[in-house]
Parts: structure tokens; sequence; C-alpha cells
């Protein structure tokens, strides 16, 4: 039986690490954007689709705190075959990002000392982040929680700092001009989205987790109200601080946070900075391997995977089968694909499920008036449905104006999807289970409760 052991701090400062991270990143988008519609964007970004995006996964996973998260949501709403086609698309995302960040740790690490280190020197780094972090996942969410804390303090600190003793020089006259001259609006205002999408997304990613949470349908909105405001504040202000620090903007790169921190704080901020945009891709890996391991879990436990997936360990009881599995995966995989192309292929295959996320609730009180939970949108139907389309037409502006070579390889990745679950649909027939029929106690005991509260209670 699965453990809560994810009280609400340790659950809030892995939405920290899982969600936000820190701004490192952010660097590369500056030259490309500018720092002033950079800063706007991240701002209407904010309004426009993170603030509906965590109100959804507020109300779903309030109303439904199951095991699997996206996938039970999916799961209620249309049914078993559409919910495996999405829960693979959204493990694919999930995936797909979490190969960056072992790479992106040996790149940090290695960077101060090596300017071109070789296979020998990244390989081991690359598999002993990878085991390591699948060892400590296979211990449980308290472990996961207890390191998420750390790196949280880890990270905040320098950040702080930095914007502390830049605060007296901080003017709005560092964002002009508002985009490089040499940029077309409409060029800059992609770049700026697209990161901006990249990292407002994937609130829903530890209700995956919901049965390890203590209180689910309490604790994940109340701290997903802490998280959102917070990770806005640490993208725009550490990008305001790091433009007054190091105002040539156009010729800033990777890591170039690190340039203003020696700028403002010598050797030793500087030296901060780098651990924490290096122990960040640890968080990130890390806690993102709690959400796919879950994934996996909650659909092995429907039968619509082997069910051996979805054993726990004797002793932590973690899916620890699943766990290693990806961990054996990302070993292969860490060594076949590059950061770009992981970033733009993530992006793309999350776009059907974001939508479907974003739609759920209006799928669920439809069919099911009558269900509630402790958080729902108030306001009725006026207010839900352009909660849920505004960011669905941001979705379509980033598929209009993606690469026709990376929709291509996208429509690639998605294609197994029908395949599996045909090929589980026969498995289970040859053993006498209807895969179709089949339905998830966990799943049905949340849609009981969540029809049997009084409808006061969801307003509070």
């Amino acid at each position: 039986m699965l453990r809560r052991g994810f009280s609400p701090i340790k659950l809030f400062a892995t939405m920290f690490v899982l969600l936000c991270g820190g701004p490192f990143g952010l660097e590369e988008i500056v030259p490309l954007a500018g720092p002033g519609l950079f800063a706007l964007v991240l701002i209407a970004m904010a309004v426009i689709w993170a603030i509906p995006s965590a109100l959804i996964v507020a109300e779903l996973v309030s109303e439904l705190p199951v095991q699997g998260g996206t996938y039970q949501w999916f799961r209620a709403g249309l049914g078993p075959f559409w919910s495996f086609i999405f829960t693979y698309l959204e493990w694919l995302g999930w995936a797909v990002d979490a190969v960056i960040y072992p790479a992106l740790f040996a790149k940090y690490l290695l960077q101060p000392f090596v300017e071109d280190p070789g296979l020998a020197l990244t390989a081991p780094i690359w598999l002993a982040v990878i085991w390591g972090c699948a060892w400590l996942n296979v211990r449980g969410v308290k472990e996961v929680g207890f390191l998420s804390l750390v790196l949280t303090s880890v990270i905040l600190i320098p950040l702080v700092a930095l914007i502390a003793l830049t605060l007296p020089q901080l003017s709005f006259a560092v964002f002009t001009p508002l985009w490089p001259e040499d940029q077309s609006l409409w060029t800059a205002l992609n770049f700026a989205i697209v990161w901006a999408i990249w990292s407002y997304s994937g609130y829903s990613g530890l209700a995956t987790a919901s049965e390890e949470i203590v209180e689910p349908e309490h604790t994940y909105p109340r701290m997903l109200a802490i998280f959102l405001p917070l990770s806005v504040a640490v993208y725009v202000l550490s990008l305001w601080a790091g433009v007054t620090a190091a105002p040539d903007w156009q010729n800033w790169e990777g890591a170039h946070l690190n340039v203003a921190a020696l700028a403002v704080g010598g050797p030793v901020l500087a030296a901060l900075m780098l651990g924490a945009a290096t122990l960040a891709a640890i968080g990130l890996y890390n806690s993102e391997q709690l959400v796919l391991g879950r994934y996996v879990y909650a659909v092995a436990k429907d039968r619509m995977l082997p069910p051996f997936m979805a054993r726990l360990h004797p002793r932590h009881q973690t899916p620890f089968v699943a766990l290693i599995l990806h961990a054996a995966l990302f070993s292969i995989l860490v060594f076949v694909f590059d950061y770009v192309e992981l970033l733009v292929l993530g992006a793309l295959v999350s776009v059907p499920v974001f939508a479907l996320t974003f739609v759920s609730p209006l799928i669920l009180r439809w069919k099911y008036p009558n269900l509630r939970g402790p958080f729902r949108i108030a306001g009725g139907w006026p207010v839900i449905i352009p909660t849920a389309l505004v960011p669905c037409l941001v979705l379509v502006y980033f598929v209009v104006t993606s690469e026709y070579a990376s929709l291509i390889s996208t429509c690639a990745l998605i294609a197994p999807a029908p395949i599996i679950y045909w090929a589980m649909l026969v498995y289970n027939r040859r053993r006498g289970v209807e895969m179709s029929a089949f339905e998830s106690p966990e799943l049905n005991a949340a849609l009981e409760r969540g029809r049997a509260r009084p409808a006061r209670e969801a307003s509070k």
C-alpha cells in the first residue's frame, strides 16, 4: 500500500524544484527576445496561461485526488482508450524533458574546469545522476521531499542575494529597446512565448502521487497558490536584476546569471549561483522520476500496461519496477538526443495534453454535475469556459508558428500510442480480462466521494 509521505512543506519544495527550479535557462532567450518584451510576456503569460492552469489543476485534484493524476481525470471524462492515449503523450512529454537534465548537470559541473569534456568524463556523471535518483525515488516521497527542501534553499539563496544587491539600481530603462533591433517583433515574441509555456507548465505533475500526499484535496491547491506567485517573481525579478548587473544583454549566453552575480557579489556569489544552477538540474530530474513512475504505476494497475510494472517495493511501498525501467531507458536515451531537439519535441507532444487538461473541468462538470471537491472555480459556466479556452488559444498560436519538421517528428512520436493500447487489449483478452470494461476501484471511490460532498463545502 502506498504511504502518505508528502507533507505540505515537502510538497511545496518539490513543486518548486520540479515546476520552476530557478530562472536558469532564460539567459539564452534574453538576446533573442529582449529583456523588456521577455518580462512583459512572462507577466502576461502568468495571467492568461499559468493562473488558469493552476486553477484548473486545483479543481481537478480537489475533485479527484487519485494516484495517476491526469490519467484518472482523463479516464473519468473520456474512458479508458482516450485516457491511455493522452497519458502516453503526458508520459512522453515528461520523459523527453527528463532526459535533458543529467547532461545539463554534467555540463554545469564540468564547465569551470574542462572546456570540452568528452564522454569519458560526462558519461559516468550522467549515469550516476540517473541511477542515484532512481535509488532515492525507490526509497519514497519523504526522501524526495527532503532533498527538494534542501535544493529549494540552495537555489533561492543566491537569487535573493542578487536581487537584493541590485535593488537600489533597478530601473525600467534596462528594458529598452523592448526587443532586439535586428529581430522582428513576431520572432522575438515567439521565443518568449515558447519559454513561458515551458516554464509555466506541468502543474498537474505531482498529482500523479495524490495518494502519497497528506490530504491532497486540500494541500495541493494551497501549495499551488503559494508556488505560482513565487515562481513568477523568481523569473521576472531575476531577469530584472540580471540585466541591471550585466546590461550588455545583446551578448548574453547560457549561464550568464553567473556573470551578473560576479559583477555585484564577487566570486562568492558567482560560485553560489553556479552551484544553484547545477543542483537545480538534479532537482528537476529527481522529481520528474517521481512523476513518471506514478504514471506507469497507475496505468499498469488498471491493466493497460503489463501488471508487473505496478509492483510495489516490499519495504518502501514505491513503484520500484517502473522507476528501474525508467532509469534503464534514460541510460540509453541520454546518449542519443541533444538539448534543443528534446526541448522542442517535449513542448509539442504536450500540446494535446495541455488542451485536454484545460477542458477537463468542462467535461467533468457536464458528465458529473454533482461532482465537487473542497476547491472549485467560482462563477459557474460563464467563468469556467473562458478560463479553459483562453490558454487553448495560446496553444493554437504555438502550433501554427512551429516548424513543419518538428510537427512531423511529433506525429511520429504519437503514432505508437494506439498500437500499444490494442496490443494490451489482445494481451488481456487472452487472459480473460476485458480491458475496456475494467473499472478502476480508486477512481470509482473518488467519484463517489466527490458526488456525496455537500455543495457548500466546495465553496470554502
